[in-house]
């Protein structure tokens, strides 16, 4: 080529090249993040060695690249390829457009708030509802199971799910359908509007106007360090054939909880069995896994597993409260039941004391932190490590069923639930024990 051509060619090549480069603000921002993840990194992960890795030349290798990056997705990209170096869960970046959906931890909720009675969770990438309250303004307005929710007030729902679709972290998943149950509170003072698919794929828009009548699923809004704001759930009820039903969402609020739990316990005392739901329930507060343990096991000097930081090791070891529910308990996981849930189902299954229906659990069990980074994003990290009582490790494992059942959306729409129905036909077996 002449050397006429071969320089404008050059020059349009930089040209190109600098004009996809971030803007000087913003990559200053992807510095910051980096150098904070790296040495939140080096200062807390629970092992010093981390994992027998040079981390100054990880920092010296990866850095160079966050400085070329043209975009936020490739910053996170890049600072997700140099956590995974150290082989363990807990570790995630996630994009700070799942808070702005759901609002900044210091947001207050809305005074009051419009319940329109639906439970939603996360199928196949969509948005499918799980549940719909008997009575409920969506109820009324012929909102059934199994239908997939396209938008609300206008407002697609499929964004929030492409902003964490792709990512294996537990607390992506968690923040995404956490924003469409935010979508899904609305003002008490105007009419909820709702685009859905039913089960054959048909378009179905409805309109749930306000209501005073509430879910008989009880919540309150709670705050958990740098998490944003959640509402804390609280279901309970008698199955046809009497076992007893629990269900609450997070390990939260023990002031709350625990009291909750325990009355309710003690109103299922002469039933056969109780099912504790823990399905999509991402953990929370480590130790109240303790507290529900202790309502079940009667002896005392039984342990859950063992949490070790760097200076310290904690023995989750069970107090049996002045009464504890003698007959059957099956605990219910699936794929999105993480950290304190793995914690409580793995230890009474060790113990000998559960049973567990439904898929394998995230394999997260991790305690860890969230923090909010320079460029808006966030980043959870793990401060110590864990082992079951049976000596299982869950990272990366997860806690395995005895019973396999996987919830579909075609069962969600048949008006059944089969993981709960393999439970109840188990307790309801005459034979003792819990095999």
């Amino acid at each position: 080529m002449p050397r006429s051509h071969t320089i404008p060619a050059l020059l349009f090549a930089l040209a190109v090249s600098a004009f996809a480069q971030l803007p000087a603000k913003d990559r200053a921002a992807h510095l910051a993040s980096f150098e904070l993840v790296w040495t939140t990194i080096r200062d807390h992960n629970p092992d010093p060695n981390l994992n027998g890795l040079d981390w100054q030349a990880v920092h010296d290798a990866f850095k160079p690249r966050i400085d070329r990056a043209k975009s936020a997705d490739e910053v996170r990209a890049i600072l997700r390829e140099m956590i995974a170096k150290l082989g363990v869960s807990h570790y995630a970046i996630f994009p700070g457009d799942l808070y702005a959906a759901i609002g900044e931890p210091s947001a207050t909720a809305p005074a009051a708030a419009s319940t329109a009675g639906i439970e939603t969770t996360i199928l196949d990438r969509k948005a499918v509802v799980k549940s719909v309250a008997p009575g409920s303004p969506a109820a009324r307005a012929g909102v059934k199971p199994g239908m997939v929710l396209e938008g609300v007030d206008g407002s697609k729902v499929a964004p929030l799910l492409d902003a964490a679709s792709g990512l294996d972290d537990t607390e992506s998943r968690r923040l995404a359908n956490l924003a469409v149950t935010q979508k899904l509170q609305g003002p008490a003072d105007a009419p909820l509007k709702l685009d859905l698919l039913d089960a054959d794929g048909h378009a179905k828009h409805v309109e749930l106007k306000p209501a005073g009548e509430r879910s008989p699923v009880e919540s309150s809004t709670v705050q958990f360090g740098n998490l944003p704001q959640s509402r804390l759930e609280f279901e309970s009820r008698t199955l046809p054939g009497g076992a007893g039903y629990i269900r609450f969402n997070e390990f939260l609020d023990p002031v709350t909880l625990m009291p909750r739990f325990e009355s309710v316990l003690k109103g299922f005392a002469s039933a056969p069995g109780v099912i504790l739901d823990l399905r999509g329930n991402p953990g929370g507060i480590g130790i109240m896994a303790m507290g529900i343990a202790g309502f079940f096991i009667d002896d005392s000097g039984r342990k859950l597993g063992e949490m070790k930081t760097r200076d310290t090791t904690l023995k989750f070891t069970v107090f049996p409260r002045a009464w504890t529910y003698p007959d059957r308990l099956a605990i219910l996981l699936d794929e999105g039941s993480a950290s304190t849930t793995e914690i409580l189902a793995q230890g009474l299954q060790d113990l000998k004391r559960a049973r567990i229906f439904g898929t394998r659990s995230a394999g997260a069990a991790l305690p860890s932190d969230i923090i909010r980074l320079p460029n808006g994003d966030g980043f959870q990290y793990p401060t110590a490590g864990y082992i079951s009582s049976g000596g299982r490790v869950l990272e990366g494992n997860g806690v395995v069923p005895d019973v396999e059942v996987r919830q579909s959306i075609e069962s969600l729409a048949a008006g059944k639930d089969p993981v709960i129905d393999a439970a109840a036909e188990w307790i309801a077996q005459p034979s003792p024990g819990l095999k």
